[in-house]
């Protein structure tokens, strides 16, 4: 570990900052904080996804959550909405597209699935990615967009989970 690393570690444990998720760092087992967040984002389910792009988001998104303690009962229900922008950025001559953005925008309402249903939070995140065209290439251009599609969704993915275990955090009594 490098020295600044090592310094920064320092300064924010003395801080008293504690990672959201996960084990401390140090290569111990999580702390009372971190275990009691991993079950509580193993609670929340994620409610379906309209087409494909969307079935493979919430599969993704559930393993993300759910993986971290198979099993527990549900107690939150995550809506999430995608919006997916294609952006043509290169153009040959002729007119032809030789490199595509694509801009992907996820609204997420966190609730508890009760009786009368409680929003916990709100969140909107937000990444885009791009990928060449090459000429006459097609295997090779189909590869690279499914590849930057797999790269947003678990990009987007990391970015909601994140903003979900703040959310629970902050709901956690001290």
């Amino acid at each position: 570990m490098s020295r600044r690393a090592l310094l920064g570690a320092l300064v924010l444990g003395g801080c008293g900052f504690r990672p959201v998720y996960g084990p401390d760092g140090g290569g111990r087992a999580p702390d009372a904080v971190s275990a009691a967040s991993g079950a509580e984002l193993a609670s929340v389910r994620v409610g379906p996804m309209p087409e494909r792009t969307g079935q493979q988001f919430r599969r993704l998104l559930q393993r993300s959550l759910e993986g971290r303690a198979p099993g527990t009962p549900s107690r939150y229900l995550l809506s999430v909405s995608l919006a997916q922008e294609v952006e043509p950025l290169g153009f040959r001559q002729d007119g032809t597209i030789t490199r595509v953005r694509i801009v992907v925008n996820a609204d997420w309402v966190l609730s508890t699935e009760t009786d009368a249903p409680e929003v916990v939070e709100r969140g909107r995140a937000r990444t885009l990615d791009s990928f060449n065209i090459p000429d006459l290439q097609f295997y090779a251009s189909e590869i690279s967009a499914e590849a930057t599609q797999g790269r947003l969704r678990e990009e987007l993915s990391e970015r909601i989970v994140q903003g979900v275990a703040i959310a629970l955090a902050r709901r956690r009594p001290a």
